[in-house]
Parts: C-alpha cells; sequence; structure tokens
C-alpha cells in the first residue's frame, strides 16, 4: 500500500480510562497506513493521560474542560493527513474500517465525506435504557455517527470546524452545514464500526434535549440562507 495519502485519525477524550486502550488498540489494528493518531484531553481527572502515553506514537494534546467541539478542533488545526477519520473514545473499528473508507474515496475523487453502518452495544452490566430499541445490537442505519466519519480535509476549509455552542449533537450540525453547501457524501453500506453504550456516554446523558438541539440547528440553518439571500 505505497504511496496512500496519509490519514489523520482524531479521539476526543475525557474520562474514558476505562475504555481508551480498546480503542486505540481498534486503531493500530487497522490494514491501512500511512496514519497519524491524535488524541485530544478534554481535562480528564483519570488516568487517561498514562494509558495514552503508553502509546508512544500516538500525539497527546491536554486542555481544560471545554467540550467535545473545541477538543475536535484542536486535532483538526494539528493534522497532517489528506483525509482526517474521527473516532470516539469509547467506540471501536474493525481492522478494514480506513481501507475501505480510503478506497472508495480515491476511486470516487469527488466524495469530500463518508460514514459506515455502525453495530451498537451495551457495555457489561449497563441496562438498556428506555428510550433505545428493545435489541441492544441494533444497527445505525440512518446517521452518519462521529465514529464512522472520513472527511478529506478541504472540508473544514470550506464549512469550518464544530461548533463549540454545541455540547452534543455537534456532529449533526457539521454534517447539516456540509449538507447546505452541497459538499458530496456517501455512507457505505457496511458495518465498520462497534459504537458502546455505557451510561456515560454523552449522546445518553443528555438525550433528553436532543429534540431542542434539533431544533436549534434548522433555525440556525435558515437564518443562514436569510443572511445570504440579502
Amino acid at each position: 500500500m505505497n504511496n496512500l495519502p496519509l490519514v489523520t485519525v482524531i479521539i476526543p477524550a475525557y474520562n474514558y480510562a476505562d475504555y481508551i486502550s480498546t480503542t486505540l488498540d481498534s486503531v493500530f489494528a487497522q490494514t491501512y497506513r500511512p496514519i497519524e493518531v491524535i488524541v485530544v484531553d478534554d481535562g480528564s481527572t483519570d488516568n487517561s493521560a498514562e494509558i495514552v502515553h503508553g502509546y508512544p506514537e500516538v500525539q497527546y494534546f491536554y486542555q481544560s474542560n471545554q467540550g467535545v467541539s473545541v477538543a475536535r478542533n484542536v486535532a483538526i488545526a494539528a493534522a497532517q493527513g489528506e483525509f482526517m477519520a474521527f473516532l470516539d473514545a469509547d467506540d471501536i473499528w474493525k481492522p478494514d474500517k480506513l481501507s475501505v473508507q480510503i478506497t472508495y474515496m480515491l476511486e470516487n475523487p469527488h466524495m469530500r465525506i463518508t460514514g459506515t453502518k455502525a453495530r451498537n452495544f451495551l457495555d457489561s452490566e449497563t441496562q438498556l435504557p428506555f428510550w433505545l430499541k428493545d435489541n441492544p445490537n441494533w444497527e445505525e442505519d440512518t446517521a452518519i455517527i462521529p465514529s464512522t466519519l472520513v472527511v478529506h480535509k478541504s472540508v473544514f476549509n470550506q464549512i469550518g470546524g464544530f461548533s463549540p455552542d454545541y455540547r452534543a449533537s455537534e456532529d449533526t450540525e457539521w454534517l447539516w452545514r456540509a449538507n447546505e453547501v452541497k459538499v458530496p457524501m456517501f455512507k457505505i453500506n457496511e458495518i465498520m464500526t462497534l459504537r458502546r453504550f455505557h451510561g456515560s456516554n454523552l449522546s445518553w446523558l443528555m438525550a433528553g434535549t436532543h429534540k431542542s438541539r434539533v431544533l436549534k440547528i434548522i433555525k440556525d440553518s435558515i437564518a443562514r440562507k436569510s443572511t445570504q439571500a440579502r
């Protein structure tokens, strides 16, 4: 696999010491090379830093707790890759995940954003919350979730990074902006990511305010279109 583009893997982390080694192991098990790996520690108070420092290939950044959007944006600014792949610190990639997506994007160079299907699973001794489906191993069929995203670096020059105004649903807001300006994107119909639910997920903790965030995303979009029309 010579002369392939560098992929920067971006992992925001906040108090996920129980999971991040499994996450990083899945990154370094990728069949794709070359990669660089950036972990941005968003003010963890556990031993996340110690664990990450056990991986000498990883670039580690620490910041006071400012949210996942700021953490990702720090990594985007430092990234050297032509493509950026996002992974949450509690999720897991299948070994050929990057190979599948980068191959597709090189064969379809107009495609600037890709995602894949994901399979959700419950961590051990975690009870299924009422707002999730009855089957904890359900597949993510509709949305492109952050841990499946691979993005060409040019997209961030075009639409900017993740909005710090959103402590959750920041990925939905970013993809909404990309869609507004018709950035080509595609979801590959293969399960390449395993998303872990354990009760401390941001999406879990903030599930009750999801609808209000979606309404804000829509209102912000309408405001942008109104400004552009003037």
